[in-house]
């Protein structure tokens, strides 16, 4: 397959799911990974974790898309806390960062001062070294408006309102989001709202089912499955007592909705569904399909 939209199409047809007609997002010219060069971009995905359990899902969606071909050279961070002005309990997942992302990842939650510094570090060397910056805000946007307004002040000479990208789907999550921090955000970078990601035929990939025959084939993948065991595991527990219980994954479904902006930033906006996610990232001999923006 030359694209990501023949292959997608191909797995409709082998695996009997059905489409759902979109009218496609609208993106600027692609690089080599959609929006996102790969030889000297970052990525960073930030997760606010509080109070909905769908972020563990994510955290788990963005793990299985970094370990396949052609993700798998990406150079990104992931940030855990990356919460707003929102209420309700803060789920901690050490464990879950450390299975899904090494090394590579930071703690907003309890190091907030210490996460922004750094994440403004990667930043500034991204940008002298002529790349670009693309943040999943899977939450709010304070820790990126924070990172930016940083770097401005330690480096007013780079220009971030072209070089660092914003994207955001969730309506909720500008709400809860400071608004000095959300204005500040807008007047530094390029701030981007796509479709929200918990609907399929709005433009968006749509990551939510309450189908719970999906989860087998993703809990027994050998190389995948001890992420989402775990990610399963603590969203069952915390669902139940979150100030915001998830419905979806109250029925035994799966909500990685926030994986739209990876799949905006990244070239796969077309998927459509989690089953589609599934047949596209996971196979029957236990290794990912190479997939083909």
């Amino acid at each position: 397959m030359n694209n990501l939209r023949a292959a997608i199409l191909c797995l409709f047809v082998l695996t009997g799911c059905q489409s759902v007609e979109t009218t496609p997002l609208a993106q600027p010219a692609s690089t080599a990974l959609g929006l996102f060069d790969p030889t000297k971009d970052l990525l960073i995905s930030n997760f606010d974790s509080k109070p909905d359990v769908d972020d563990l899902h994510a955290i788990a969606a963005l793990s299985t898309v970094l370990r396949s071909a052609p993700f798998d050279e990406i150079q990104y961070v992931a940030v855990a806390g990356a919460y707003g002005t929102q209420g309700g309990e803060y789920i901690e997942a050490p464990v879950l960062f450390e299975l899904a992302f090494g090394d590579a990842w930071l703690d907003a939650h309890n190091h907030r001062d210490a996460t922004i510094a750094a994440l403004a570090d990667r930043v500034i060397q991204t940008l002298d070294a002529g790349g670009e910056v693309w943040v999943q805000d899977a939450g709010q946007s304070d820790v990126s408006s924070d990172t930016v307004k940083q770097v401005a002040a330690r480096r007013p000479d780079l220009e971030t309102k072209s070089t660092y990208h914003v994207i955001q789907h969730s309506d909720w999550n500008e709400s809860v989001t400071d608004p000095d921090k959300l204005q500040t955000l807008k007047q530094l970078a390029d701030y981007r709202r796509i479709p929200d990601g918990n609907a399929v035929g709005n433009g968006s990939p749509g990551f939510v089912s309450e189908d719970a025959s999906l989860w087998p084939a993703i809990l027994t993948h050998p190389d995948f499955g001890p992420v989402w065991t775990e990610a399963k595991t603590i969203a069952d527990t915390r669902n139940p007592d979150a100030a915001y219980v998830n419905p979806a994954v109250a029925k035994g479904g799966l909500d990685f909705s926030d994986t739209a902006e990876v799949a905006f930033i990244l070239g796969f906006n077309e998927m459509l569904g989690v089953e589609a996610f599934i047949a596209t990232f996971f196979d029957d001999s236990g290794g990912a399909e190479t997939v083909q923006p």
